[in-house]
């Protein structure tokens, strides 16, 4: 578990010039943004209603689950998010994975909203594409080709810390690092007679005479701590190359799968939050609380008028 005392003075440095939406005299005012990844409208409206959001992330699989059946529905419900969220961001995934298909497609989702947010996979290009000679850094042009046009991004699936640095150093308005996914990973991936973690970082003998080494990430997030911890690892390391660098693409956490990680993420020092918006109904609810509340109102009876 990461540890609060492991949180570096830098990281509170590094909130003081970041985004923010609240006013100077609000309380909270260097707090992390909450955003809500969920692209079914009647699910989003309580929240941004409520004033517990700033904020959507969507995908196609999330646009898929809502409904959407084709590539124009997929765009009305899109447009109709920007338009209820508006001016808060709404991070839009592009679905093509060659360059100058991505870019005409990045620009027609531009237009569904000025508070658009077009999202680009870091990379993976090769495998879907299917080519010798695909370009490993399609992602990384697309999202510099986008700063230099003015179009903020969202780097998505990121899962290491220089996957992030490079994408913050292509002009990424934000990064999302996927904490829920690298805890799946390690647990069906892991080699169970050593060390867990190893199917992200395990280096036996310094020649790697073997060729079985994994370093696709640092010991530090991979041996760190258990399993589950992996991803608030991952943000934290992040968190920190930032603010050694001054970085401000801001660090979103995503892939968050229960109420705990909340506090994990907030421990890491990131930026943002994507929650499903299930999770986000939940947040003031605690066993605990149903009791004393409970108790209370059965007390508050003795004071009723007769």
């Amino acid at each position: 578990m990461l540890k609060p005392e492991a949180i570096s003075s830098m990281v509170l440095e590094r909130r003081r010039h970041m985004h923010r939406t609240k006013n100077e005299n609000h309380p909270a005012v260097l707090a992390p943004r909450i955003f809500a990844d969920s692209a079914v409208i009647e699910d989003i409206r309580p929240l941004v209603e409520g004033g517990i959001i700033n904020g959507v992330t969507t995908n196609p699989t999330l646009l898929k689950t809502a409904g959407a059946q084709s590539w124009d529905q997929a765009k009305s419900m899109m447009r109709d998010i920007l338009k209820l969220m508006r001016p808060f961001p709404v991070s839009l995934e592009l679905t093509e994975t060659e360059e100058s298909a991505m870019l005409i497609q990045a620009k027609e989702l531009a237009r569904l909203g000025d508070n658009s947010v077009i999202k680009v996979t870091i990379g993976g290009y090769r495998g879907v594409q299917n080519k010798k000679n695909a370009d490993p850094f399609t992602g990384l042009k697309v999202i510099k080709a986008l700063y230099d046009s003015g179009v903020r991004t969202n780097a998505t699936l990121i899962f290491n810390a220089t996957q992030a640095f490079w994408a913050a150093n292509a002009g990424a308005t934000y990064v999302s690092p996927f904490l829920g996914r690298l805890a799946d990973y390690m647990y069906k991936n892991d080699q169970p007679e050593r060390a867990p973690g190893n199917s992200l970082y395990w280096i036996e003998d310094h020649k790697n005479s073997k060729k079985d080494q994994s370093v696709f990430n640092s010991e530090y997030v991979a041996n760190g701590g258990s399993r589950k911890d992996a991803g608030v690892r991952l943000i934290h390391e992040i968190v920190t190359i930032f603010a050694n660098y001054d970085i401000r693409t801001e660090v979103l956490a995503a892939s968050i799968r229960n109420a705990v990680q909340l506090t994990e993420c907030l421990l890491a020092g990131a930026d943002i939050l994507t929650v499903p918006a299930d999770i986000l109904m939940s947040v003031a609810d605690h066993p605990l609380t149903d009791i004393g509340m409970a108790s209370f109102l059965n007390d508050s009876k003795a004071f009723s008028e007769k």
